[in-house]
């Protein structure tokens, strides 16, 4: 059933009144003409304007047509299949092309007939094929996102009436998040076939490194590779390189049953600037495949030397933890000012030169009440030239007295009780590639820091700023309150962070928590701490403000990614420019790309270029505004052949299994796909009625316009002939 609704931009009453008004003016101005027009010619040129006023009314009030159709659909059934190069993989007895034709074969999904199929293809994409063929199985995907493919599912489901799901993979999943939410959210079964084996094949890789984003020229920084090992024994070499220059050597001992290994390099930088550092491992003559043999990150390298103040309105245990962890980075130097009773601090006494020096500025429980305002003045002043803050209330402290600082801080604060009770830290999933929450190699990041300890908190709410970004929210007694814990801000130059809560030093003292998820060879690993050390050496890290700034959103992009360019552009006063001209060029030292980044709003420039071939680039901005370049900016990044699919070879049983028992679907070896079949044809899958709406902006038809146009050009042509007045 089909229906047709209109809806005006305003009252229909108003366009009715609009109609009859036009129709009034044209009877009064055709009434009486001269010279005089036969009524018949006078009903032709009324007709002319009636009709051309009636358009323009009608336009006026914005019409809008809504199409509603209404149609039974059958249920359909959607196939995933696995695309990406694990699917490709030949080793010992293990054949998983062959693997995956057979069970499609002996499955008989391919000459299904009793529901209608819907085919997807899945790797680092998801896309749909109208049948499936060997042209269309490539398996070169270069990475594996399941869950992305249940997600991109349920947007599909939303339209059509897809029932059930039968998914053949190898269940590796080296991109996105666990799959299994997803697959639930979908509330549909889900039948898989796990193609391939948990029996790897002989081959030694590096699944990850771990250092800092950025260093310092003469201070030493640790690069962490973590290593598998599948059935290879004896002892291997590991080297770090930086660009072509080889730094370091480390000999493994890789021993039988062991399969994970970790390497620490000590790379200490000596020029400033982008630096690519990449771990190797030696080709060995019988192991699959030497593709995972090396990794790379670039780092930035600066200045060294960072001073730190920290300003405590009393003394608690918080103070002495932040200093432990700000002392033990090398080129680090911290003062503290902690207040006493009164308006007095302890010794040593805060003084001008001390803020003056500093690049960041850290608030602990500060101000209360009696803080002198003198120190708020010269934080403020410090602050306005470009230092970094970082803000952590406590109990007892006057937010009142804060408000004259709120301006740098990253949030606004809405109101605060005195009343305090405990909660634990909420981390968003999605943001799993910030760095400053890389707290340990080879590890779900995300999964470790919602295991943190839980800290304190006063009845204190606030609202992010709008150039703020949102790390990690409250969460009390397994409900998420969405109040923002872990606040950053990286706005015109000037970098700010909050950690809306007290009680930091437990996550050293009862962190012993996340050490199941670690596993007992990586008990050292301090996750608070690591977490605080970011956040201090992101504030830290503050670059001299330059009216030009230009990033990519990452340093290392696979074969065939798009580069995403992101430019910000500003004048004198901080403000950003709108009418900007900026010109980007890429080189790798043989051939130069040239690109214009266009304009997106708020004085930033973006867009996604490329992809380029494997290699090394650098890029510079340039920025006009008219005829004058104000301004330029360089980076760095790197172009790989993805090896995420050679990181993981055995086949995920227990993942897929649980999936199916989870969402009421089965588990399916490769070789036992022939009662499947079967199952699909006993699922009781109902025809639905699917409502397509589809709303057509009549108004912003040029077609009527045209019509209106032409019918009075028509009109003024004939009065012309006619000689009318």
């Amino acid at each position: 059933m089909n229906k047709i609704f209109f809806e005006f931009g305003f009252s229909i009453w108003i366009l009715i009144l609009s109609i009859l008004l036009a129709l009034s003016v044209t009877y009064i101005y055709y009434k009486h003409t001269n010279p005089h027009l036969v009524p018949r010619q006078k009903l032709l040129l009324g007709s002319l304007r009636f009709v051309a006023l009636t358009i323009f009314f009608f336009v006026l009030a914005e019409p809008l047509m809504i199409l509603i159709q209404n149609y039974f659909e059958k249920p359909k059934i959607a196939v995933v299949i696995d695309n990406s190069q694990s699917m490709n993989f030949k080793f010992g007895n293990i054949d998983k092309p062959s693997q995956l034709s057979q069970s499609l074969k002996s499955s008989g999904i391919e000459q299904y007939d009793k529901f209608p199929l819907k085919y997807f293809l899945s790797d680092n994409t998801f896309t749909s094929i109208d049948r499936l063929g060997s042209a269309k199985l490539t398996r070169n995907g270069e990475g594996t996102n399941l869950s992305l493919a249940f997600r991109k599912l349920y947007d599909v489901k939303q339209k059509e009436n897809i029932q059930a799901v039968v998914l053949f993979t190898d269940g590796i999943y080296n991109l996105g998040e666990n799959p299994l939410y997803n697959a639930e959210k979908l509330v549909l079964p889900v039948f898989s076939v796990g193609i391939g084996d948990t029996i790897p094949p002989k081959d030694i890789a590096i699944t990850s490194i771990l250092t800092n984003d950025i260093g310092f020229i003469g201070k030493t920084q640790s690069v962490k590779a973590a290593i598998k090992s599948f059935g290879i024994q004896g002892k291997v070499a590991a080297k770090l390189y930086d660009n072509q220059n080889l730094i370091d050597e480390k000999f493994i001992e890789l021993v039988p049953n062991t399969e994970d290994y970790s390497v620490i390099f000590n790379y200490l930088p000596k020029e400033e600037g982008f630096r690519k550092l990449s771990v190797k491992i030696e080709n060995l003559p019988d192991e699959f495949t030497n593709l995972n043999n090396t990794q790379s990150e670039i780092v930035k390298i600066l200045k060294n030397k960072r001073k730190f103040i920290l300003v405590a309105g009393f003394p608690n245990p918080d103070i002495a933890y932040l200093k432990s962890i700000i002392g033990s980075e090398a080129g680090s130097e911290v003062s503290v000012f902690i207040q006493k009773k009164g308006s007095e601090f302890y010794e040593p006494q805060p003084n001008r030169k001390e803020f003056e020096e500093a690049e960041t500025i850290i608030f602990v429980g500060f101000p209360i009440a009696s803080s002198p305002d003198y120190l708020i003045n010269w934080v403020k002043e410090e602050l306005e030239r470009g230092k970094s803050f970082l803000f952590i209330p406590q109990l007892t402290m006057d937010f009142i007295k804060l408000k004259r600082l709120e301006e740098y801080l990253p949030v606004n604060f809405v109101s605060n009780n005195a009343r305090e009770y405990s909660f634990v830290a909420n981390f968003n999933p999605s943001k799993t590639g910030s760095s400053i929450l890389r707290v340990a190699d080879g590890i779900n990041d995300i999964q470790l820091l919602n295991q943190l300890p839980p800290i304190f908190r006063t009845e204190l709410f606030t609202r992010p700023k709008p150039e703020s970004e949102v790390m990690a929210t409250i969460k009390v007694n397994n409900t998420d309150f969405r109040e923002p814990f872990l606040v950053s801000r990286d706005f015109q130059n000037k970098k700010s962070f909050a950690i809306l809560g007290y009680g930091l030093y437990r996550w050293r003292l009862l962190g012993a928590s996340t050490h199941e998820t670690i596993g007992k060879s990586r008990e050292n690993i301090d996750v608070g701490s690591n977490l605080i050390s970011n956040i201090v050496r992101w504030l830290a890290t503050a670059d001299e403000f330059t009216r030009v700034r230009i990033k990519t959103n990452k340093t290392r992009y696979f074969f065939n990614e798009k580069v995403e360019m992101i430019a910000q552009v500003f004048d004198e006063t901080f403000s950003p420019i709108e009418n900007a001209l900026v010109k980007v060029k890429i080189t790798d030292g043989k051939q130069t790309f040239e690109n214009v980044l266009p304009h997106i709003g708020s004085g930033i420039y973006s867009s996604q270029l490329g992809p380029y071939s494997e290699g090394d680039y650098s890029f510079t901005a340039e920025v006009f505004v008219g005829n004058n370049k104000i301004g330029e900016s360089k980076g760095r990044f790197t172009v790989e052949k993805s090896n995420l699919e050679f990181t993981d070879f055995r086949t995920k049983t227990a993942l897929l299994r649980y999936i199916s028992q989870q969402t009421g679907g089965k588990y399916f070896h490769w070789d036992k796909t022939k009662e499947l079949q079967m199952i699909l044809d006993k699922l009781d899958l109902k025809t639905k009625i699917i409502i397509k709406k589809e709303e057509i902006a009549i108004w912003n038809n040029l077609i009527l316009l045209a019509v209106a146009i032409s019918f009075l050009g028509i009109e003024w042509f004939l009065r012309r002939q006619k000689g009318l007045l």
